[in-house]
């Protein structure tokens, strides 16, 4: 039915629900309800997913955010990630119109293909026909090269590598890993200003076989340990940013293989230009407002891991991305990074996403493994924004069920997060962050600080947090409230880049209630009971804490409130 649970004795009060599908406003008791996740999910669309019926089943086990992998896209080719956009703002109860507004949005994101290393093609292989295989022996000798004639002449003896700073990078005794890790080589020479028949230079290095296994083509390769000489965007993530940009459907940018800061600016400065660009060619209104998608920073190697810290800095999100990460690093040392990094953004406010393998063996079997209950449910006590699902949602034979599974994890992992089981809880997290900052803190954090506060002391039922860029939401999730932040917002695009924040989940508001201070309020407040969020004798914190640029450029209101309603 269309309304919150009962609350039954020792039943938590953020135990809140959000609207099932087509909801009946009038008639509260019609309706089905689903519980909100305070951790929220990420679920990749790929081949096991694209249809309707499966992308609404993932919407309804708790997606918030639907992720587009761009390196198995071809390159120019946006037809298909254009359908999977289609069947995620076609869901019922995620994106449609309730009494003239947009509510519990889903996010869209671009995952970028990335600087990476690749081998060549396997000589004799025919795309789209049955992989083939070469054997590399351990022990054995290879020639690893950049030489192109080799391109798609990959052998035993002979393996392309489209890397042609390879004989600056490495030295003897350095190791080259080869498929996600699973073959490994040890440098023994290195010769370079060779040439081939075409006349153009390359280098050879020759490795040792440390363990060997089959390789296919076009597969990933890793050198731990060194500093690449790769730019921050290809060609290719440069055209799918600037199709995003253009196509006005892309929410979050996930930047694959960051190792610096620059890199992150660099993507930003970019993307600005793409925003100018789509303006200037008309698939942009010149009047229309259109808000830089957020970053997400993808640590996934050894450079990323050292410059953390500056990555972070630049970044509106990270994510842990433990495949390739967990290949450039001792295995061993993975579980602290996480967790140091989980850590770092919870203390910068800024979401994280945990991602890679969570539930991989539901790829193949319809149950997880304990070990893979445990490591969904220990990312959610760690702090995480968000946990993500990649195979297992795109190319598995359980998606649905693998949704279902995540959710049922991270809901017992939430409301463990409120008890004293001996673990770090929410408020003690929310005392050290606000120690943290306690001396230098803006205005706006403190007014979030102390609402946030207050909601746990007063033993409310909602935020709602009224923001006109997202500000005052990004602040309040920091806090970690045990209860959901109902995001008030102008624009469907800027509650989007809200919904990877820990218990954050968009409304947008009608535009005159921006005029006023009181109106928003009481528009706020209406729209929480009217879809069901609060009903008689809850309790509601209500935060407006930004400036508001209205119609009249003269006139601008500062509105700094917490107010406590009583329903």
């Amino acid at each position: 039915m269309l309304r919150l649970l009962a609350r039954a004795p020792g039943m938590r009060r953020n135990t809140i629900n959000c609207i099932g599908k087509k909801a009946n406003l009038s008639t509260p008791s019609s309706t089905s309800v689903e519980q909100f996740m305070m951790t929220k999910m990420t679920c990749t669309l790929g081949p096991a997913s694209n249809e309707q019926a499966i992308v609404q089943a993932l919407n309804d086990n708790g997606m918030s955010v639907a992720r587009l992998n761009f390196s198995h896209n071809p390159r120019g080719n946006y037809e298909y990630v254009t359908n999977l956009i289609n069947l995620v703002r076609n869901c019922e109860g995620m994106h449609r119109r309730v009494l003239a507004r947009n509510y519990n949005q889903v996010a869209v994101l671009l995952d970028t293909k990335g600087p990476e290393i690749r081998t060549g093609v396997v000589e004799g292989y025919v795309p789209g026909e049955k992989n083939m295989y070469v054997t590399l022996e351990d022990n054995a000798e290879v020639r690893v090269t950049t030489d192109a004639d080799y391109k798609e002449k990959v052998s035993d003896e002979t393996i392309y590598l489209d890397y042609q700073q390879i004989g600056s990078t490495v030295k003897v005794g350095d190791r080259i890993l080869l498929d996600d890790g699973l073959i490994g080589l040890e440098v023994k020479k290195v010769n370079c200003d060779l040439q081939n028949s075409s006349g153009d230079s390359y280098c050879d290095v020759i490795c040792n076989v440390s363990n060997g296994g089959e390789l296919g083509s076009v597969k990933g390769v890793n050198i731990p340990n060194t500093t690449l000489q790769l730019p921050s965007m290809t060609e290719k993530d440069k055209e799918d940013i600037l199709w995003g940009i253009k196509s006005n459907e892309i929410d979050i940018v996930a930047a694959s293989f960051v190792r610096k800061a620059g890199d992150v600016r660099s993507v930003k400065a970019y993307m600005e230009r793409c925003i100018s660009q789509a303006r200037q060619d008309g698939d942009i209104a010149k009047d229309e407002e259109i808000v830089r998608p957020a970053v997400v920073s993808k640590i996934e190697n050894k450079e990323g891991v050292d410059n953390f810290e500056e990555i972070l800095a630049e970044s509106d999100g990270i994510m842990v991305a433990r495949g390739d990460l967990g290949v450039e690093i001792p295995f061993a040392e993975l579980l602290i990074l996480q967790k140091k990094m989980v850590r770092l953004c919870n203390l910068a406010g800024k979401p994280v996403i945990v991602a890679t393998q969570m539930l991989d063996s539901m790829q193949r079997n319809p149950r997880p493994t304990r070990a893979e209950v445990t490591d969904v449910g220990n990312a959610v006590l760690d702090g995480s924004d968000c946990v993500m699902l990649s195979g297992e949602s795109a190319n598995g034979q359980y998606p649905e069920l693998s949704a279902k599974t995540m959710k049922t994890i991270v809901s017992q992992a939430d409301e463990a997060l409120d008890k004293r089981w001996g673990f770090s809880n929410i408020g003690q997290r929310r005392k050290e962050m606000s120690e943290a900052i306690l001396s230098n803190a803006t205005s706006l954090e403190s007014i979030c600080m102390a609402a946030v506060n207050m909601a746990s002391q007063t033993d409310s039922d909602l935020i709602i947090a009224i923001s006109r860029k997202g500000s005052t939401v990004k602040q309040l999730a920091k806090y970690k409230p045990n209860v959901p932040i109902m995001a008030f917002v102008p624009t469907p695009q800027i509650g989007r880049r809200l919904v990877m924040h820990r218990g954050v989940y968009p409304i947008v508001m009608e535009s005159t209630a921006a005029d006023d201070e009181h109106e928003r309020v009481v528009e706020a407040m209406r729209t929480a009971k009217e879809i069901g969020w609060l009903l008689p004798n809850h309790r509601v914190v209500v935060v407006d804490a930004e400036l508001w640029d209205l119609e009249s450029v003269s006139k601008k209101t500062k509105a700094n409130c917490i107010k406590i309603f009583t329903v």
